[in-house]
Order: structure tokens, then sequence, then C-alpha cells
């Protein structure tokens, strides 16, 4: 028999006797590759799922043709679109390159994330952009989240600039 292994395409042998897979649980938003919080931390694997998965989101199949039945997990009628991640550079926040291609549950609003007004070189943007701020980080203000897709390019951020410029005119 065989199962999906670490990336959830290749199919490797597993020991005699197994007839089930494993592969994590989609619970949320993610970006880049299924990254940041929409999967599990349970590997693609041969077996049956531990017996707390409830707390490790797994998810398991039973082979029946000897092909891993545990393929990529992405949900039926996901969605996608885009966001942009950033990067604290020469002592500012910028964009980083393309926006990143996020997912999310179809009945789940489409939110992207950005550093808020005071985030500094220390803050870490969740899940490259895709998804809701950490509800901890959007109260201190070290986050932004946006319900349009690439609305969080570096034109949003345009509220650490204003701020500036109007002191600069207002010391002339």
């Amino acid at each position: 028999m065989k199962c999906n292994g670490v990336d959830g395409v290749t199919a490797e042998d597993c020991e005699d006797g197994v007839v089930a897979c494993t592969s994590p649980a989609w619970f949320g938003y993610g970006g880049a590759g299924y990254g940041g919080v929409s999967l599990s931390s349970q590997a693609y694997g041969c077996g049956e799922c531990p017996a707390d998965s409830a707390a490790t989101y797994c998810v398991d199949c039973t082979a029946t043709d000897g092909t891993g039945c545990n393929t990529k997990v992405l949900p039926t009628g996901a969605k996608t679109f885009l966001c942009y991640n950033h990067e604290y550079t020469a002592s500012k926040w910028k964009k980083v390159g393309a926006p990143v291609t996020c997912h999310a549950k179809i009945a789940t609003a489409v939110k992207c994330n950005s550093p808020g007004k005071s985030a500094d070189s220390t803050y870490t943007v969740p899940h490259n952009g895709c998804g809701p701020c950490d509800a901890t980080a959007k109260t201190a203000n070290k986050c932004s989240d946006c319900t349009t897709a690439k609305c969080n390019s570096a034109s949003t951020l345009a509220f650490v600039l204003a701020p500036l410029l109007a002191v600069i005119f207002h010391a002339l």
C-alpha cells in the first residue's frame, strides 16, 4: 500500500498491514504554498491519526486502490485571493515583491494584514500577509487588516508618511 508522503503529492510505500493514510486538516487562512495557519501540523504519511487528533487536527482516509488517498489538502470550494507580504528594511516597512496567493474557505471573508503604525523591527507579519491580524497585535496597533484582495499594498501604509509630513510642514 502507498500513501502520499511529506509533500502530500509523492506516493511512498507503507509498512505491511497499514490501510490508512494521514494528512493535515484545513482550519483557516493560508498563503505561499498553504503556509501560515491554513494547515495543521499533522504530517502526510502512512497510518491512522493519533487518538488525540482533535488536538493535532489530523485527517485520515482508507486507501483502497494502492495509491495514496491523502492528497494535498485544500477544501472543496476554497477561494484564492492576493495579499502582499512586508519586510522591515532600512528602518521602515515595505511591500515585498509580487502579491502572495492566499487560500481561505469559501465562506471565510477575504482579509489581508500588514504592519500597523506601532510595528517595529521585531514584529513579524503573520501568514505572509494573508488573513486577519492576531487580536493582541491589532489592539497594540502592530498589525492592521483590511477586507479586499491586495488591500495591504504599500499605498495603504501611507498612515506612516502622512503624520510625518504633517509634522515637517507644521514645523516650517
